[in-house]
């Protein structure tokens, strides 16, 4: 799995690509921790690119959720499409996230219309 992050005035962007398995859930939580520790922003996860969501990979995703609403701070589902939407859907996790179908689409809900081009 490959994870990219952009960090703008209002939120951070993260970027999933590949798959988010047992073999990578971790290693998210990991990368996701140290962001969260300097966290002031809401944070979009764009999932455009993200083939394959396992079990642990779905687990990761509710963990990140809750670590944020107790930080206070709101997170959007952005681009899910493929395997990853049908794992949603099929567990019904879908009711449990906000979806959006773009970045800017999820952008506009947590405040702000510009995220793309204002990188901090």
């Amino acid at each position: 799995m490959k994870m990219e992050w952009e960090q703008h005035k209002r939120g951070a962007v993260l970027r999933l690509s590949g798959e988010l398995t047992i073999d990578d859930a971790e290693s998210m939580r990991r990368r996701c921790r140290q962001w969260l520790d300097g966290a002031s922003t809401g944070l979009i996860v764009e999932c455009e690119d993200l083939d394959r969501l396992d079990s642990a990979g779905l687990d990761a995703m509710l963990w990140l959720q809750e670590e944020l609403d107790r930080c206070g701070l709101p997170m959007r589902l952005a681009s899910l499409n493929g395997q990853a939407a049908i794992a949603m859907r099929l567990t019904r996790l879908d009711r449990r996230f906000q979806l959006h179908e773009s970045v800017e689409a999820a952008a506009r809900q947590i405040g702000g219309n510009n995220w793309r081009g204002q990188a901090a």
